[in-house]
């Protein structure tokens, strides 16, 4: 099986901004439980937190390494799916659902995405 990388990381940086941000809002615009509120504003912050890891220097050096990033795009991925998980079976299904699917979108951008620090 053949994975396509046709992303750019500068571009998944970007595309990885606009998720943490909506993730933010999110629970604002759909009512979440105070649990689910606190969760998907950490995992928002998070998520803008690495989109700034992926911005370069004048010599195209990235902030964070790329090996670091990948791994931390991956594990963010998985947990935030575990939790939402979590939140589903707690009853607050709306957050649950929501962040299961921010997970998919996360799973999705990762394999999509050529990491390089080349563009």
């Amino acid at each position: 099986m053949t994975a396509f990388r046709l992303i750019p990381l500068q571009a998944h940086g970007a595309l990885e901004m606009l998720v943490g941000i909506l993730t933010m809002v999110a629970p604002f615009a759909l009512g979440f439980d105070p649990a689910g509120t606190v969760l998907a504003v950490v995992v928002g912050a998070a998520l803008v937190g690495l989109a700034l890891g992926s911005t370069t220097d004048e010599r195209g050096v990235p902030a964070v390494p790329v090996a670091t990033h990948h791994a931390a795009d991956y594990g963010l991925a998985i947990g935030v799916g575990g939790a939402a998980l979590v939140l589903g079976v707690a009853g607050d299904s709306v957050a649950g659902f929501t962040l299961a699917g921010i997970a998919a979108l996360q799973l999705a951008l990762n394999l999509s995405t050529r990491y390089s620090a080349r563009a």
